[in-house]
């Protein structure tokens, strides 16, 4: 084993202009082959003061081995962020369920998992499409929209305030809470600071757990102000990090597979072009869109003791950061990593677009393949020769590869015309 931090090659991996244009490839496909676990100096701004830099783990079998040991690799001690600032503090990241480890994570895991049972995920699949129909409708005749802010931002949103429960009224505010808890650094954010989101989410959750309280329904906010944890109620904290986490991911990672999909589409036209003439490909297609562009591009665990990872001495207390872009294009693990080709099928395309494996694998699969399903058959049906008609712009951040304008021009296919999907 190595017992020195070297690096053989800068990478700036934390520096967030590395990601201003996209994720970078060419730099992850280096590491993977020179320095697959490799140790990553801080930048000069980086927010840990007492963290000279970071472990790179760019091989899918590594992140899967850190993703599958929590014992080892901890999610509590040091947040799931490479840069605490990303999401707010750690006693912020510590509150949502991923920042959680062993029996706490075990308890908020079994008291969500009920919200995304198989039924019922199920169960929201004709919700979804007569949205998904409405929002295209909207935007039909006019021939052009904004892919982010017109589809996929509402249709996210959307969804998960319908599992939740949250008023049609309040999701625009719920929108800019996730967007400064997940894009701090962005002008999204409008410079509120993730603990600043998640107090006045407490504050707006704690009213409507009470609302519940008189008049219970079928969500997700009833329920959690039913669970209890040994006959005790499931404390505040805990719910507040529950709610929060579902937003967040659950609307920013949705929207921003929705929309780096069909870039992806636009850039590979003859994969746009085989779904168009054949709707019953999207779930496959959906799959290489989860590998191709993951939303998150890293998890970020904590060493809670002395280990070896590929070779490589990780000493307790050392940050270990999963590049979950990088492994989702590791060679050994998948075929041509390098071509997009959504004939692949579920089996033929590997990735860690939920996360790395183990006990953090997000419990919203299910549901982001349904709605991405849903909105790539229903725009696709109804939209033809789509082109970009604008400069597409990322969202500033080195955590969330998301998209915050997408313009396009399409030709309509009227509801009557369009492929049944």
């Amino acid at each position: 084993m190595t017992a020195t931090r070297f690096s053989p090659f800068e990478t700036h991996l934390g520096d967030l202009d590395t990601f201003a244009d996209g994720p970078p490839h060419a730099l992850f496909a280096r590491m993977r082959e020179e320095a697959p676990v490799m140790w990553t100096r801080a930048p000069d701004d980086f927010p840990e003061a007492d963290q000279p830099g970071f472990w790179s783990v760019t091989r899918a079998e590594h992140v899967t081995q850190v993703g599958k040991d929590p014992a080892t690799f901890s999610s509590w001690l040091g947040g799931f962020a490479m840069r605490s600032d990303e999401v707010g503090s750690l006693e912020v990241a510590r509150s949502v369920m991923i920042g959680k480890d062993g029996d706490e994570h075990a308890r908020m895991r079994g008291t969500v998992s009920k919200a995304f049972t198989p039924w019922r995920v199920r169960d929201l699949e004709p919700v979804i499409r007569e949205r998904t129909r409405a929002l295209i409708d909207a935007v039909l005749d006019a021939g052009e929209c904004d892919v982010c802010t017109d589809l996929a931002g509402p249709l996210a949103n959307a969804t998960m305030s319908d599992l939740l429960g949250v008023p049609e009224a309040d999701r625009p505010q719920i929108n800019r809470w996730t967007d400064a808890f997940l894009a701090r650094h962005d002008e999204l954010a409008g410079g509120m600071a993730g603990d600043e989101a998640m107090a006045a989410t407490a504050v707006y959750l704690d009213g409507l757990l009470r609302e519940r309280e008189a008049h219970p329904q079928d969500d997700l906010i009833t329920a959690l102000g039913l669970a209890t944890y040994d006959g005790e109620p499931m404390p505040r904290e805990e719910q507040i990090g529950v709610f929060s986490q579902l937003f967040a991911a659950g609307i920013d990672s949705t929207k921003a597979t929705m929309a780096n999909g069909l870039k992806a589409l636009l850039e590979h036209p003859r994969q746009l072009a085989l779904l168009q003439r054949d709707l019953s490909l999207v779930p496959a297609a959906v799959e290489e869109v989860l590998r191709w562009n993951p939303p998150f591009t890293h998890q970020r665990r904590t060493a809670t003791r002395d280990t070896e990872l590929g070779g490589q001495t990780i000493f307790a207390g050392d940050s270990v950061v999963m590049w979950l872009q990088s492994s989702s294009r590791d060679p050994r693990a998948i075929d041509r990593p390098d071509v997009f080709d959504v004939t692949r099928g579920a089996k033929g395309c590997p990735h860690h677009a939920f996360g790395g494996g183990g006990r953090h694998f997000c419990l919203g699969a299910g549901l982001a393949r349904l709605e991405l399903t849903v909105f790539f058959e229903e725009l696709l049906s109804r939209m033809r020769a789509i082109t970009l008609t604008g400069d597409v712009e990322r969202i500033r951040s080195c955590f969330v590869d998301g998209l915050k304008r997408m313009p396009i021009a399409f030709v309509p296919v009227p509801r009557r015309d369009a492929v049944a999907a």
